[in-house]
């Protein structure tokens, strides 16, 4: 069976260097068919995907495009880009009415270019072999796919930072001439209207470390820095003005000082992590594709001279080391970063050079250890939620049992067990062969099958069917107690009111229209409750508190109720 998979990876790689469009169609199928299933399957996600969406929706509700906010309060913490792109999405799909997936479709689009890119970056640094390597790996790599179904910033700044890396490959070791500098220009313009200064400090840092040798050093004229830099002022400068008005310099101040100051010199809320996490999550997060790592970083050291190995060093290992100091860490800070390590592990397994046998039974573990523990947990996902149902003392909402994701996860599991074999054999292209095979099963059984049927982690769908059955006989806005998380806000209305329990408690007293929305814990806390009827009770486990937790629907007892029942 190794051979088989050797033999038929090696043949398609084959196939697909003969021409560029097979690549590229590759490349393409295989990100479709990991990005189309739980793009619309999955639940709003909280609480980043959640606030991103509700202000991009805000957007549309006020036609303000300059102004970010999340309900009543200023969300000065990134730049506008995300928001443009999700509110346009939106507005093709249903405009405030859209469903999340179109909130999410800039997401999925993005992980789809930055395979793209990571193709084209790599067909001048690793062949034509190589870069359908690397453009496979980067659309399979587990943290990828992940944000490539989240409606927020990351997916869209690893294809900025794949664009930029490709401009600048093709420029320094390619024929690419105003072509491939414009592509690098607007990457580096899109990136900092997405998330600031990240993909530019990349960019600095790896000219800095480049500019040491003369080779590279001539080359850097081919970037055309001066109309570059005028071509990415001309795009990022009308919205930072606009902002700088609206917000009386207040954005800067938010963005620059407090969110990143914050992140520079401390764990900013409560996302501390030491040095060298990133490097200890690499293994989950590159999932299946680091397991290469301990082959490819003997490689990549001893080939540190080689020009194409001194640049690709270059964009990886400075910033790589700047986010391991950084106090505040979180794991999709690395992904910009993630188009160089797939061209690299691709380099290396593209090649002949052997690998030591340490290097591969450590790569064999590191590959099967991870996968086994998601498919297994997939499989057992029916038997977990059953566990945990007779282990609460109140009965929660059920896990949709789904037989389709527990087969695609058996099977993915045979073929991590296999790529794993491979790589304990020094196997490389069976092990590259069976890992894209894994990857194809099990990224779809969890996110269209098994996290969408796990309805308890997702109460929000279920607290706001309940509320909009009533919202026609209220007579404001629902309040609520207690959940605040802002998919509810999203799933509900803008105008929901949140953390108000003494308004609400008043509301219940003196406004027979009154809606509101509490949970248990909440009811000793705000004291006693006036005379009120339960519309709906709902239990669930909230997974950012991480406790089992009952929330019921009250109004008062008025007659105009009976229409809503």
């Amino acid at each position: 069976m190794i051979d088989r998979i050797e033999k038929s990876t090696s043949a398609l790689l084959d196939w697909t260097a003969a021409a560029r469009w097979r690549q590229a169609a590759l490349i393409s199928l295989i990100s479709l068919a990991l990005l189309i299933p739980g793009l619309a399957q999955m639940p709003v996600t909280d609480r980043d995907e959640a606030r991103f969406a509700q202000a991009s929706k805000q957007m549309m509700e006020t036609g303000d495009l300059i102004d970010i906010r999340f309900q009543d309060q200023p969300r000065w913490k990134k730049p506008v880009g995300i928001y443009w792109l999700q509110a346009g999405s939106a507005s093709l799909f249903g405009g405030t009415e859209a469903p999340i997936w179109a909130y999410r479709l800039p997401s999925a689009l993005a992980a789809w270019l930055a395979a793209l890119f990571t193709l084209w970056a790599a067909r001048p640094l690793v062949g034509a072999s190589g870069a359908t390597l690397a453009g496979a790996m980067m659309a399979t790599a587990l943290l990828m796919v992940a944000e490539g179904h989240i409606a927020k910033t990351d997916a869209a700044l690893a294809a900025s930072a794949a664009g930029a890396l490709g401009g600048m490959a093709h420029l320094f070791f390619g024929r690419g001439g105003w072509g491939a500098a414009l592509v690098f220009w607007l990457s580096i313009a899109a990136s900092i209207l997405l998330k600031g200064p990240i993909v530019p400090v990349i960019a600095i840092f790896a000219l800095i470390a480049l500019a040491w040798r003369a080779e590279t050093r001539a080359r850097m004229r081919r970037l055309h820095t001066l109309p570059g830099l005028a071509l990415t002022a001309l795009l990022v400068a009308p919205w930072l003005i606009a902002i700088w008005q609206v917000s009386g310099g207040s954005f800067f101040a938010e963005s620059l000082g407090k969110d990143m100051g914050a992140k520079l010199t401390s764990g900013q809320e409560k996302h501390w992590g030491p040095p060298g996490l990133y490097l200890a999550l690499v293994w989950i997060t590159f999932w299946p594709w680091a397991a290469f790592l301990p082959q490819v970083a003997g490689w990549a050291v001893r080939n540190r001279r080689a020009t194409t190995g001194l640049f690709l060093l270059a964009w990886l290992v400075p910033f790589w080391l700047l986010l391991e100091v950084v106090p505040t860490k979180l794991p999709h800070y690395v992904l910009p970063l993630y188009p160089v390590l797939a061209i690299l592990i691709a380099g290396w397994v593209s090649g002949n050079e052997p690998a030591p046998r340490w290097a591969q039974k450590t790569g064999a573990i590191l590959l099967a250890v991870p996968g086994v523990l998601i498919a297994g947990g997939v499989i057992a996902l029916p038997w977990i939620a059953s566990f945990a149902q007779t282990m609460s003392d109140r009965p929660v909402m059920e896990t949709a049992f789904s037989p389709m994701a527990v087969f695609l996860a058996a099977a993915a599991l045979v073929l991590i067990l296999l790529a794993a074999r491979a790589a304990w054999q020094g196997a490389r292209l069976a092990q590259t062969g069976a890992s894209l095979g894994a990857a194809l099963l099990l990224y779809p059984s969890i996110l269209a099958l098994a996290l969408p049927g796990a309805h308890t982690g997702f109460p929000s769908p279920a607290l706001a069917a309940a509320v909009a059955k009533y919202r026609p006989c209220a007579s404001g806005p629902a309040f609520t107690i207690g959940y605040n998380e802002p998919s509810l806000v999203f799933l509900t209305e803008t105008a929901l009111r949140t953390n108000q329990p003494d308004a609400a408690v008043a509301a219940l007293s003196a406004d027979p229209g009154a809606l509101v929305l509490i949970e248990d814990r909440w009811v000793k806390i705000v004291g006693p409750l006036p005379v009120t009827v339960e519309r709906a009770s709902i239990t669930y486990f909230n997974p950012n508190r991480g406790k089992v937790a009952t929330a019921r629907l009250l109004t008062p007892d008025d007659p105009r109720w009976e229409k809503c029942e």
